[in-house]
């Protein structure tokens, strides 16, 4: 009877490792050919799975992944303890213990492996947003993005202006309460969904993390979990960056992971909104890899914009860079840093985070689209 029961356990596992070679066996095909992601994985399995689970997961008001992250972390740490216990109480069942520990942990990466490609992974082999929105990305002149970065500049300098401060002479959100920030954020996505069709998709709150301070510590501003279709912001970092950023997770709960894209089209949400501190941020955001590139390229043109940039921006700025040097050249900042870097590599973003400043080619090439529309 024990034998049979084991031989039914193995059978079980060997059952749910299949999935983690199906899982490398989608990444291949969506490789060699990605019209099946696109007309079929995201018509017919990503839209409706991420609407059914993330209208569930929004319902609640705080973030279910960090609950999830401490009821995972706490199961780990007792079956880790009773495998010890186990084995500490009998010697001889060692080799078998760590052989159901092995198994069960192979388990549970095949399943999470799995889960990950369906829920998110797939969708960084879909069509790009360029695609649909008719833009023409190609190199570009100095000239053309000096003109983007002062037009950008010229937006932060006018939105300042219009905004709150705090005693410091920093700027601050309209509101003091996040979750009406992000209920701001879903009506600017709505307004983009409107122009765009293909960015329609249900209606998921943003969740301010209760462990903002941690997220800031491994430089991040916000995360997109695709186990829940959360959408998780950092709360913790200067005021006028959460709207962007809230704005940016919500694209990629439309399917869009690229980390360009979601700029890109977290910058087109702000615009949509009708308040100016949402402008702001998104502006803000658009400028900051905006003028990074143009110094870059001809450091007398960014001067020329810098000598132009408003007091109040240039108070927000130096605000923003002092909250975030003391967490720069940490270890944990560092390894994060790796992490992410090795994760979009391995999810078809080959330039790694250097694809964030692939962010101002869609810009550019959005600016001769509107350009070309208003002659």
């Amino acid at each position: 009877m024990k034998k049979l029961v084991l031989r039914i356990f193995q059978f079980k596992r060997m059952y749910i490792l299949v999935l983690l070679p199906l899982s490398f066996v989608l990444v291949a095909l969506a490789r060699l050919d990605n019209r099946w992601v696109e007309h079929f994985f995201v018509r017919f399995i990503y839209k409706p799975l991420s609407a059914a689970v993330g209208t569930l997961t929004s319902l609640l008001p705080f973030s279910v992944t960090e609950l999830l992250a401490a009821v995972v972390l706490g199961l780990l740490v007792f079956y880790i303890v009773r495998v010890i216990i186990g084995i500490v109480k009998n010697p001889e069942s060692i080799k078998h213990r760590l052989y159901k520990l092995f198994i069960n942990a192979l388990c549970a990466v095949s399943v999470a492996l799995f889960a990950f490609q369906i829920c998110m992974g797939l969708n960084y082999y879909r069509f790009e947003a360029s695609h649909y929105l008719g833009l023409s990305v190609r190199e570009s002149s100095v000239e053309e993005l000096y003109e983007l970065t002062k037009s950008l500049a010229d937006d932060i300098n006018y939105y300042r202006e219009r905004l709150e401060e705090d005693e410091n002479g920093v700027s601050v959100l309209s509101d003091k309460n996040r979750y009406e920030t992000s209920k701001s954020a879903r009506e600017a996505y709505r307004s983009l969904s409107d122009k765009y069709s293909f960015l329609k998709a249900a209606d998921i709150r943003n969740k301010p993390l209760v462990t903002s301070k941690l997220f800031s510590a491994v430089m991040t501003t916000g995360i997109y979990i695709p186990y829940t279709f959360e959408s998780n912001i950092n709360v913790d970092v200067p005021e006028f960056s959460i709207p962007a950023t809230m704005c940016h997770e919500l694209t990629h709960f439309r399917g869009f992971m690229r980390e360009n894209e979601a700029n890109f089209l977290g910058y087109l949400a702000c615009m949509e909104s009708p308040r100016d501190d949402f402008k702001y941020s998104g502006a803000m955001m658009a400028f900051s890899y905006c003028y990074p590139q143009l110094s870059k390229a001809d450091k007398e043109l960014a001067s020329l914009v810098a000598q132009n940039v408003s007091d109040g921006v240039m108070r927000d700025l130096v605000f923003e860079d002092e909250y975030w040097e003391p967490y720069r050249k940490t270890v944990t900042a560092d390894i994060s840093n790796k992490v992410y870097d090795s994760y979009l590599n391995a999810n078809n973003q080959q330039s790694g985070m250097k694809s964030y400043g692939e962010m101002v080619d869609l810009l550019l090439a959005y600016r001769r689209t509107l350009g070309a529309e208003n002659k």
